[in-house]
């Protein structure tokens, strides 16, 4: 897994994760960094900070995860991840 800040002050985390099957993006998420949540949007854990850096919708800027390259449309308490996923966390402007 890595954690892309998109920042030059802030270098990206690089941690490979090891979780039981069956497990969900926010749950590998977890179990890397510390992670901080909110209900909203229909959730129960939207992804609001990551290793302390926030959402930030003033600036429409957030976190955004890719699995294997491909940026995922399913929220990450809802995406299983496989054994071997190579797991993106970016910091960036919506699209």
């Amino acid at each position: 897994m890595v954690i892309d800040f998109r920042s030059k002050t802030q270098l990206p985390i690089e941690k490979t994760v090891t979780i039981p099957e069956k497990s969900t993006m926010f749950d590998a998420l977890s179990a890397a960094v510390p992670v901080v949540t909110s209900r909203k949007f229909g959730m129960d854990h939207f992804v609001e900070e990551i290793a302390g850096v926030r959402n930030d919708f003033a600036s429409d800027r957030g976190w955004h995860f890719e699995v294997n390259g491909y940026r995922s449309n399913v929220p990450a308490e809802r995406y299983l991840v496989k054994s071997g996923d190579f797991i993106k966390w970016l910091y960036l402007a919506a699209p």
